[in-house]
């Protein structure tokens, strides 16, 4: 599979949400795209930090993946980039929150607030065996068939079950599709996926002294309790009828979850101006 390793390291790719001029910033790091969103998986979310006076930066987290790296090594490129924008709030979804929590010793994150959703703390064996399942069907079946095992398990319990990739050759093609199969895309999806194998960052976690939310879903068949791990004073908050995607299950809940852990530092900031 192609991949951007030997081209030269390019700047993090970003969108932008809020006023350029608000009081306070929050850095999110995305979870394992096949193709990036452009930030369209935090928009249930972004709404608890823009109406906060956040200037929300959404990053692509491979964007800076490249061959050969593991969990710590993409976690020091991320560092270069987050140190420089100073945030208020450090936000990481799934992958995106591993490689936040990988960074919880560096001693310019503890001015941060931080929110994980759904970000595994230590992976177990069945949480390696399903991402190394849905990571080796890239090869074997088309970035198309692996990315439907994907949607099995991070589906939530009102979804409806992925219709399985057509076996061999179509009639008519269709464009999604046929997209998803870029060498490219399949490459981001299985080495993205293979990043948390064996990650294990309780220690980041637990010696971490600023304030931390876990955010995942009760009835996630992916990243569950079991693969959360918190340190004096943090919290984790269990939303009912979600998945493994909890803002886009049940948005609400989770606007509410993050808005309330927010809440006393917004109400710090203006009792300072």
């Amino acid at each position: 599979m192609t991949s951007p390793a030997t081209t030269p390291l390019r700047p993090p790719v970003a969108v932008h949400l809020g006023e350029a001029g608000a009081p306070r910033t929050a850095c999110v790091l995305a979870p394992v795209m096949a193709r990036w969103d452009r930030g369209a998986f935090f928009e249930p979310v972004a709404e608890a930090l823009v109406t906060t006076g956040h200037r929300v930066t959404v990053y692509d987290t491979l964007s800076l993946l490249r061959d050969g790296d593991d969990l710590a090594a993409l976690a020091d490129r991320w560092a270069q980039v987050l140190r420089a924008e100073e945030p208020d709030v450090l936000v990481g979804n799934a992958l995106g929150g591993a490689v936040v929590q990988r960074l919880l010793d560096r001693p310019w994150t503890h001015r941060a607030d931080v929110v994980l959703l759904s970000s595994p703390t230590v992976a177990d064996e069945v949480l390696d065996a399903t991402l190394e399942r849905i990571a080796a069907a890239v090869a074997e079946r088309g970035t198309t068939a692996a990315l439907d095992l994907l949607h099995e398990v991070v589906r939530g319990p009102a979804d409806p079950a992925p219709v399985p990739a057509p076996a061999g050759p179509r009639d008519t093609p269709d464009s999604e599709r046929d997209g998803a199969d870029d060498p490219l895309y399949g490459w981001r999806l299985a080495t993205g996926l293979r990043l948390l194998h064996r990650a294990d960052v309780r220690s980041q976690v637990e010696a971490f002294p600023g304030r931390l939310l876990h955010v995942y879903g009760n009835e996630s068949n992916l990243v569950g309790r079991q693969h959360l791990a918190t340190g004096l004073g943090h919290r984790s908050v269990g939303i009912a009828g979600a998945g493994m995607r909890p803002h886009a299950d049940r948005p609400e809940a989770t606007r509410r979850a993050v808005a309330a852990f927010l809440a006393p530092q917004q109400k710090k900031r203006i009792h300072d101006q």
